[in-house]
């Protein structure tokens, strides 16, 4: 059997980054914005001990809008720069944080760092009027570059 050459084209860096440059453009993408912050429930940060698991979602009033936006927060510290950040306009904000159950803690004891989270019962701990039924609204303006918008729940 005879091995047949397959010839691919091969694109070098510098064209490629030509391309990349051409299709973003040199002023940037002033359609997002990367929104950072910290958010803090009953004055401790969201994302760490003993209140793990939890993210920040910002979704566009527009239903036109491509994507909703988010990120996971960790320490009580979010950064929202996926697909180059949060769209241009209206959001209603959504902040989610789960822990396990009382009933699993009291018959397991707290989940180790290295515990499977898919396995562990999990409850939502945070007001519906930060998640299912939000309160929290934002508005990003076009050429804001980066912007810091911290979030201090309560009950």
């Amino acid at each position: 059997m005879i091995a047949r050459l397959v010839r691919r084209p091969v694109v070098s860096a510098s064209a490629l980054a030509a391309v990349l440059a051409l299709a973003v453009g040199c002023g940037g993408d002033d359609t997002v914005v990367v929104v950072t912050g910290q958010v803090t429930y009953r004055g401790e940060p969201l994302g760490s001990e003993p209140l793990p698991r939890a993210q920040i979602r910002f979704i566009a009033d527009d239903p036109s809008a491509a994507w909703m936006a988010g990120a996971y927060i960790d320490g009580g510290q979010y950064k929202v720069d996926t697909k180059g950040g949060v769209p241009v306009g209206k959001h209603t904000v959504e902040i989610v944080a789960h822990r396990p159950t009382a009933d699993y803690v009291r018959r397991n004891g707290p989940p180790g760092p290295d515990a499977n989270w898919d396995r562990i019962p999990q409850e939502q701990f945070l007001p519906a009027k930060y998640n299912t039924q939000t309160e929290l609204e934002v508005t990003i303006e076009s050429g804001s570059g980066q912007i810091v918008k911290n979030f201090d729940l309560t009950d």
